[in-house]
Parts: structure tokens; sequence; C-alpha cells
């Protein structure tokens, strides 16, 4: 098969070695949907390159955010495969190196070969990130995507803060990237970080927000394996046909630091709030 039109929207990565990692990943891709059966996949995240057009008028090829799916191959091809994922990584490193960029992982979306599994169980959980917020700089608390009243009511919301806590917020403009590779324009509340720490009267503060959906699959070779290989939930592929099971949701984690004291709140949570804060303990 051949590919064409393999320049994407990223202009950084239309170089040589980037275009020889895309397209050996499109033909990776092209040689699964050949020969593998699809067992399970999450909505929009098939191991598939998407043709999008330009603003330009040009049409350029754009790789899958996400991968979530479950494909069983024959064990006559599994060497195919492993070869296919060897060669992917290679080229993704070695395209790394016209972009300057540190090798950190590869991307979700690489593929997981394990063979003659016997059961796949798959669960999700919510994800979230926090950070401790640094002193002379400040915090994003509320959002509001663009439209006729996102202005007014981040304004409303910034007037707010500055009448009834004394807190100096600010609006400003900024953008969020969306799955498809698009970004979407969004309007940000921001307040001072020294002047959140006199208001709630305390000396660190942590901030919390959802970062979206973790993904988790653990994966049994046998009935009685008692040590299954856990992993993030992308692409995975397998012979045969196992048995695989969405599981329960689990329970949202606890912080990850025990310096966690209290929740930081407002008089009633702010229009546009979008993240949490606590108060968290000095090293001290």
């Amino acid at each position: 098969m051949s590919f064409k039109h393999t320049h994407l929207i990223n202009e950084q990565h239309n170089t040589k070695k980037w275009k020889r990692f895309y397209l050996l990943e499109q033909e990776f891709y092209s040689f699964l949907d050949q020969n593998g059966t699809i067992l399970k996949s999450e909505v929009n995240c098939l191991p598939q390159y998407k043709t999008i057009a330009t603003a330009g008028g040009k049409f350029v090829q754009a790789p899958p955010i996400y991968v979530r799916a479950v494909i069983s191959i024959a064990n006559s091809i599994v060497k195919d495969a492993v070869k296919y994922s060897e060669d992917l990584k290679v080229a993704y490193r070695e395209a790394l190196t016209e972009v300057e960029k540190e090798f950190k992982s590869y991307p979700s979306r690489f593929p997981v070969i394990a063979p003659d599994l016997y059961q796949i169980n798959i669960w999700r959980q919510n994800a979230t990130s926090s950070k401790v917020l640094k002193k002379n700089t400040s915090a994003k608390l509320c959002r509001f995507f663009t439209d006729s009243e996102s202005r007014e009511q981040a304004n409303q919301v910034a007037n707010h803060l500055t009448e009834m806590y004394n807190i100096q917020a600010s609006v400003i403009k900024s953008s969020i990237q969306l799955k498809n590779q698009e970004r979407e324009a969004a309007i940000y509340v921001t307040a001072p970080v020294e002047e959140l720490l006199q208001h709630f009267n305390v000396e660190n503060i942590r901030l919390r927000r959802e970062s979206g959906t973790q993904f988790r699959a653990k994966c049994f070779s046998s009935k009685e394996d008692n040590s299954p290989l856990r992993l993030n939930y992308g692409l995975i592929i397998t012979t045969g046909n196992p048995d695989i099971y969405e599981t329960v949701p689990q329970p949202t984690r606890s912080h990850k630091t025990q310096r966690i004291k209290s929740e930081l709140t407002f008089s009633g949570k702010l229009n546009g709030q979008f993240v949490d804060l606590y108060e968290e303990q000095s090293n001290d």
C-alpha cells in the first residue's frame, strides 16, 4: 500500500526522519488492519491515521492521539509484529534527534505484544494532576471557553475576587489542545499566589485538577496466573481469543503527599472554577 501526504499539521515534524517514522507507523497499522481482528476498542481510538483538510486546502495525515484497542493476530505473524514494533522504536528515537528532544518514553499508542493471553481486565479511573503553587507567580482558577458571554463572565469573577476578597485577579486569553489536534481558545481568571496565601492565611497551597481518564489493563497468561502483566491500556496485540472484562470503576486515588491538611474554598465555588486548592504543610 502506498501512503501519501505524510506531512503533518505540526510543521516541525515535516522532516526526513519524522516522515520515515510516520510512514512506518502507517504501514504497521495497515498490516494490523489486513491481518488482525479487533477484539475490543474504545470510541475513536483505533490504530488509524486520519486525513484532515487544512485551511489552505491541503490534505494532511494525522496520527491518532490515543489508541485503545485489543487486536488478535495469528501466531505465524507475531514475529512480523515484533519486528514492526522494534523498528518503530528505533525510528521514533532517531526522529527525536531532529527536533533536539531528549527521549523520555514512547507514545502510549505504541504496541504491547503479548501472545496467548487467557484474560484481559480493563478499567478506568479519573486522573488528577497537582502542584504546589510558587510565590511570585499567578494561578489559573477559573476557565471559560470562548463565546459571546465568556469575557463578561470572566470579568465578573475577577471583579468578585477583587471586591470581596481583595485579590487582584486578572483575565487572560489562552488556548488548550484538543484531542483532534486543533486548539480551542479559552479565557482564564488568574490570581497572584501571594495574595491567595494571604487570603487563606497559609504558607503553602497545593492546586489540584482533573486531568482526564486513566485507562489500565491487567493481562493474564492463564487462569492460575498470579503475576499478571499490568500496563496502560493502549494498543494490545495478542493471539487467540482471550476473555476481556470491564472491571468496576476504581476509587479516585488519594493525594500522593501526606502533608495535605484541608481544602481551601471561597464562599461558594467560583463560577468557572476548574481547580481545587488545599493547604499543605511545609517541609520544615
